[in-house]
């Protein structure tokens, strides 16, 4: 009987040493298992904090000079009159009425000059030996000066027969044609220079008060055209307005530009104005999310080794704005979201955006 309690007893041991080793097993397996476990995580990337920023703005061109060109006698037009679009130059002829008329009128105006500047001398040679009364000296001096006055008036007449360009620039209307009759004053032609131009832009309230207009005067400055975004074109600041738009929250200001040999500048065109952040560096920081701690002007984030797929606790430098001094380098991936429960060597895996969530 002894001997029979022993098995059953020794029986019952090894049946409970067989659980208890099943029971640890699957407590190693499992904790294997844990410890396999990739945590996702969403990671954002350090930009370059030396280059420069830009911001840019969508713009419009306008013309600095423009000039409605017309006639200042009547007459006709006996010129071929410049197509629209014509580039021309300062100084150039662009359109002429027949000149008959006032090429007679200077003729006859000239011969009645002579007649008086003639009787004028002589009356003056005779007044001083009082050959002639003071009377009709006077009379002679009177018309002396009309007909001076009147030939100086049909000299003016003839050059008005012309119309000379004002400024390099566009042709960019005519009002008229060859051999229309036209009456002073009439509008020919609308003439404007594209050489220097505007660009008119707005910037938002917040912008001019983050920077000042002093500092964004003094930016570096270009433009690109919407039909030619790969050229970049100078450009001067020229002007912002002290009061802003009350409907867009926005300041309206200026850029000046010169047009390149190769492109082409309308009123009108439509491009960007880029200018390059004022302080002259970027300003990056992280989202609160990314922060395992942070306090007085230092703090610390998770940093993602591409290689070993793990992540290293990195202490953090800030500045006084709250922007990332020191400790990150450009491409360097941080933990954005996700932090939570993290260790430091753990294995994480880049969480990737699946269609539809």
């Amino acid at each position: 009987m002894p001997s029979k309690n022993v098995s059953r007893i020794l029986g019952s041991l090894g049946v409970m040493l067989l659980v208890s080793v099943g029971v640890t097993g699957c407590n190693n397996v499992n904790s294997q298992e844990v410890s396999r476990v990739i945590k996702p995580v969403k990671l954002t990337m350090v930009p370059d904090l030396s280059r420069q920023h830009v911001d840019s703005f969508i713009g419009k061109l306008d013309a600095t000079e423009r000039a409605v060109l017309s006639f200042n006698v009547a007459g006709e037009i006996a010129s071929v009159m410049p197509r629209m679009g014509k580039q021309v130059k300062k100084g150039e002829l662009l359109a002429a009425l027949d000149p008959t008329d006032y090429q007679l009128a200077l003729d006859t105006r000239q011969a009645e000059f002579d007649l008086a500047e003639t009787q004028y001398l002589r009356a003056k040679a005779l007044i001083k030996d009082t050959l002639i009364s003071k009377d009709l000296f006077d009379q002679t001096e009177t018309n002396y000066k009309v007909a001076k006055a009147q030939l100086a008036q049909a000299k003016t007449d003839l050059t008005y027969t012309k119309i000379i360009a004002p400024f390099d620039g566009t042709v960019s209307l005519t009002n008229a044609e060859s051999h229309q009759v036209v009456a002073a004053n009439q509008p020919v032609m609308k003439v404007l220079n594209n050489t220097v131009m505007d660009v008119v832009f707005t910037v938002p309230v917040s912008f001019v008060s983050n920077y000042g207009v002093q500092a964004i005067s003094q930016s570096s400055v270009w433009v690109t055209m919407d039909s030619a975004r790969e050229q970049q074109i100078p450009a001067l600041f020229k002007e912002i307005s002290t009061q802003p738009n009350a409907d867009t929250n926005t300041y309206t200001a200026r850029v000046t530009v010169r047009r390149p040999a190769d492109v082409t500048l309308l009123s009108g065109m439509s491009g960007q104005v880029h200018v390059a952040n004022p302080e002259n560096k970027r300003q990056f920081t992280l989202p609160r999310t990314a922060w395992i701690s942070k306090e007085d002007g230092k703090g610390h984030v998770w940093k993602f080794e591409p290689n070993e797929k793990r992540v290293m606790k990195t202490a953090v430098m800030l500045d006084d704005n709250g922007f990332i001094h020191s400790g990150l380098q450009q491409g360097d991936l941080v933990v954005e979201t996700g932090i939570h429960g993290l260790e430091e060597g753990q294995l994480v895996k880049p969480w990737v955006e699946e269609d539809g969530i």
